[in-house]
């Protein structure tokens, strides 16, 4: 028995060492002005981050997409350094700023560190490390690309009136407000399972200390944006009754948000998972029906008119469209001279 044991053990450690091998085998190296491989291991990653964003496995040819969009980072992330540009870590904080506001505006409050870590790991597979590396690359080439092709980046125009008028028109049954509650919270976030009676308990203690009077709430808001709060606050949530509303918040906390008058407290709400998670107090600060959206109407999601939400998503397909061509020229210009290999024999890893 012991024999066997040590047989399945030298298995597994050879297993092991074919893999460590396999691993470090050169895929492809790029070479526009440093030899640079892109090894096995490199890729693999790659295609696991894909694979975990899809949820399903990548076939050969989304395999080589990855492999070439690999090399393409690199070609420009060799060109930005010939040209010394450099993305600074006051830049890559600004972007991780932008991302937290994102995230506030999906939880209802500002995000804690382990809450924004969380929802990079759920969106990217990246530990909080790794994803900034990856963000500080991203920000190079667009740096990059930005200084190559202004003159296209600047190209992109205006939408006029009657440009506006028509994405309206194609778009008007879909400009619905659905029944909309707007609330100030108080929030006990839940990041895990150990936490959640704790979290119940400071949740209820607040309750009985605000006993429902609207002075005492706003005394508990203003004292939670203090980092020491022990809690999290949010001055203005939108939640509106439609399949998104729900799957944010759970029907349950849906349907008492909305019961509530305006300048009404809560009792202690519920939303049971996601990245919202956690107890809640509220108070309801607009109540808002249903109805169809004119131009001039106020969108409650973007806090614009409608005309503004409209320009804006015109201008940002616009700007897709242009940074796609620009990155395109950028990226053919590069590989002119054929400044890469690829080792076909080590792609089937």
């Amino acid at each position: 028995m012991k024999k066997k044991f040590i047989s399945l053990g030298l298995v597994l450690l050879s297993v092991t060492a074919v893999l460590a091998q396999n691993d470090l085998k050169t895929v492809a190296t790029v070479t526009l002005t440093k030899t640079e491989p892109i090894t096995v291991k490199m890729l693999r990653e790659q295609v696991r981050q894909m694979e975990t964003a899809m949820g399903r496995p990548l076939v050969a040819a989304e395999r080589r997409d990855i492999l070439n969009s690999m090399i393409n980072e690199r070609l420009a992330l060799q060109a930005a350094e010939k040209e010394k540009i450099v993305v600074t870590d006051g830049e890559v904080n600004q972007q991780f700023s932008e991302l937290r506001g994102q995230l506030a505006q999906m939880l209802g409050h500002s995000p804690t560190d382990a809450e924004f870590n969380e929802a990079i790991r759920q969106q990217t597979g990246l530990e909080l490390a790794a994803y900034r590396d990856q963000a500080k690359k991203a920000l190079t080439v667009q740096k990059y690309l930005m200084s190559k092709k202004q003159d296209v980046l600047r190209s992109i125009k205006e939408p006029t009136e009657a440009e506006i008028v028509k994405e309206y028109e194609i778009n008007s049954t879909e400009l619905v407000q659905p029944e909309t509650v707007e609330f100030s919270a108080i929030v006990f976030p839940v990041v895990n399972d150990a936490e959640k009676t704790k979290k119940r308990d400071a949740a209820n203690k607040m309750a009985r200390d605000i006993n429902n009077n609207p002075e005492n709430f706003d005394e508990k808001l203003q004292q939670g944006r203090s980092p020491s709060a022990g809690y999290n606050v949010s001055q203005r949530s939108i939640l509106q009754k439609n399949a998104a509303g729900q799957q944010r918040a759970g029907l349950a906390f849906l349907e008492e948000a909305l019961k509530l008058e305006q300048g009404k407290i809560s009792g202690v709400l519920e939303i049971p998972s996601g990245q919202a998670r956690g107890f809640y107090i509220i108070k309801v600060t607009h109540k808002y029906p249903k109805k169809f959206l004119t131009l001039e109407d106020t969108h409650l999601v973007y806090n614009e008119t409608v005309r503004t939400v409209i320009r804006e998503s015109i201008m940002q397909k616009r700007q897709q469209e242009i940074v796609a061509r620009a990155q395109q020229e950028l990226i053919d210009e590069l590989r002119k001279g054929n400044p890469y290999k690829i080792f076909e024999e080590n792609l089937n890893y």
